[in-house]
Formats: structure tokens, C-alpha cells, sequence
């Protein structure tokens, strides 16, 4: 279903032109979910100076919310099967405050999608069609509200960037291919391994090591900003303890660098994906930032399996998760 965010936003903008107008967004939602909503949210915080916005853990804003919380905002909550009950409760609770409710998910008849005064459907594309996944509508609703509401300089090319970031994507998944077999051979007996990154990759580090090495793999892991690497998560650096870092091609590239530096001195399992060399680049100059989560996350799935057929550990094993209360 292709979702028509010019006139979504054009409409959410007129429905509040006379009363105050638009000018704060919060993204609400859990795991790896809220780690798909954050490239928005780092978008809208780099590029608008009319618009705020903010990250929650979903039943952190619900049970701690923000007292600007009001009906100039908007609220974007996500869950793919639309049940997550913390997503749900977080956009009734934006409905309550009289915000508008936007709801993402993969299920049309779902409760969340229940809450939305509008609902991004992204249920029916094909698994490894990123430029239409979630991470990617939450930032295209971010871009055209940044664009409506201010105008965005690089609008065009970051629409010329979507245009072409599948082919991009399935070119570095095939290009990452035998770096992955290679990591998981390396690394399918370790029982800790650190994911490091910054900027709006930071993001993919979170997924990476909460969603995948901690519940699908049980591997002991921890998200490392690369900006706060060297106070205090250095420290652990030996020669024993594996790191993967997500190198990027933005702003925040000297970070990394430096980071990688240092780990490649003192370290030595260290695995370097750097965003150069799976084309990101060629997404545009100016938007190249914004979309290298889209291009990590397309290549982190091919290390992810790969790493779970080494380990003979299904991706789809869980020991909690769907079989106890919690």
C-alpha cells in the first residue's frame, strides 16, 4: 500500500494552522522497533529549527510523559505486528492529550493500528525492500515534514536516494557476503562481542546487539557510541575482546575513525564495516548519513544469519520471549 505523505502532512499541517500549528514530534516504541524510528528522529533534530523531537521507550512515555506533550504534537509509535502492548498504550496516550496519533505497522487489523488517526501500513512489500520497510517510512514522514514546515535544502536529492537504495542495498549484501561467512567462523564460539557506531548508525549498534547478538543469539553485548568510547567502555579493550564497528560516511565519520584507531592499536578481534565501501556514498552527498542506517541494516542481516548457521543457533530460538509471563 504506498502511503501518500505529501497529503498526509499537508492535511496533519492544515488541521492545526490555526491553533498553534505543529512543532514537536516523539517516537515511541520498544527494541529494535524504536531503534527503527530513530533515524527520523536524528533527521528532524539535524536538519529543522521549527520542529523538536524525541526518542521513548514506549512505557517510558507512557508512564513518565512529557508535559509538552500536547495537541501540537505528533506521536509516531511502531510495532510490526501491531500487538505490543507498551506501543499501544503509548499512542492512546498521545490520542488522550489530543496529539496526532501515527501508527507504523505490518498488520492492518491490529490494535495499534486501532489508535492511529493515521496508520503506515508497510505489511505487504518484499522482506529485503528496505526503501519501504519501516525505519524508511518514519524517515520519509520526517523528511516531508521537515519540508513542508521549512523546507529541506537536499529534499531532491534524498528523493533521487530512495530511488536507488534497494540496488545499492542488495549490491552490499552481496558484497558483504564473504566478510560475513568469514566473522561468523571467527566469532561463533566468543561469548561477548561489543557493536560500535555513532550518528544515526548508532542506532543499527543498538538493533545489532539487543535484538540480535542478546535475544536471538545469547551472546553478552553492548551498544558503544563512538563519541563515548573513550569515557570509559575503552577501558575493556584487550586482545581477547571482539568489536564491530559500523564505520560511517557522514559527520560523524572522525569519531569512528578515531575509535577504530585506537582499537586496531590496543585490540586485535576488531571487524571494520565501513559505509564506503557498500556504496553509501552514491546515495548523495548531502542525504548519505540519513540512509546508511537503511544500507547497515541490509548488510548486518546477512552477518546475522551467517553467524547463526555457524553457531547451529536459530534466529527464531528463544528461551523467554512468547513462552513465559513477563
Amino acid at each position: 500500500m504506498k502511503i501518500d505523505y505529501k497529503n498526509i502532512v499537508k492535511e496533519i499541517l492544515d488541521s492545526r494552522k490555526d491553533d498553534g500549528g505543529i512543532d514537536k514530534v516523539y517516537f515511541a516504541a520498544c527494541g529494535g522497533s524504536k531503534a527503527g524510528l530513530t533515524p527520523a528522529d536524528f533527521f528532524i533534530s539535524c536538519e529543522s529549527s521549527e520542529i523538536k523531537s524525541w526518542v521513548y521507550s514506549a512505557k517510558e512515555f507512557v508512564l513518565c510523559t512529557p508535559k509538552a506533550l500536547d495537541k501540537n504534537s505528533i506521536v509516531v509509535t511502531l510495532s510490526f505486528s501491531g500487538t505490543t502492548p507498551e506501543a499501544v498504550e503509548a499512542a492512546q496516550t498521545a490520542k488522550k492529550a489530543g496529539a496526532v496519533s501515527i501508527t507504523l505497522t505490518g498488520k492492518e487489523d491490529s490494535p495499534l493500528a486501532g489508535q492511529g488517526d493515521y496508520v503506515f501500513y508497510y505489511g505487504d512489500e518484499p522482506k529485503y525492500q528496505y526503501s519501504t520497510g519501516s525505519m524508511a517510512t518514519a524517515l520519509k514522514f520526517a523528511i516531508e515534514l521537515v519540508q513542508q514546515v521549512e523546507g529541506y535544502a537536499h529534499y531532491e536529492e534524498m528523493e533521487n536516494g530512495f530511488a536507488i537504495l534497494d540496488d545499492v542495498i542488495g549490491k552490499a549484501r552481496a558484497y558483504a557476503l564473504p566478510g560475513a561467512l568469514e566473522f561468523a567462523e571467527k566469532h561463533k564460539t566468543e561469548p561477548v562481542l561489543h557493536v560500535m557506531a555513532s550518528g544515526a548508525n548508532y542506532n543499527v549498534a543498538y538493533t545489532t546487539t539487543t535484538c540480535i547478538l542478546m535475544e536471538c543469539q545469547w551472546i553478552h553485548s553492548n551498544p558503544i557510541h563512538c563519541g563515548e568510547f573513550f569515557h570509559g567502555p575503552f577501558e575493556v579493550v584487550d586482545k581477547e575482546v571482539p568489536f564491530l564497528v559500523l564505520m560511517g560516511t557522514g559527520r560523524e565519520r572522525p569519531m569512528d575513525e578515531r575509535a577504530v584507531k585506537f582499537l586496531k592499536q590496543y585490540g586485535k578481534k576488531v571487524t571494520v564495516l565501513d559505509a564506503k565501501e557498500f556504496g553509501v556514498d552514491i546515495l548523495g552527498a548531502n542525504v548519505c548519513e540519513y540512509l546508511s542506517p537503511l544500507v547497515f541494516t541490509g548488510v548486518l542481516s546477512i552477518y546475522s544469519h551467517k553467524l547463526a548457521d555457524a553457531r547451529c543457533h536459530s534466529v527464531d530460538v528463544r528461551r523467554y520471549m512468547w513462552h513465559v509471563d513477563y
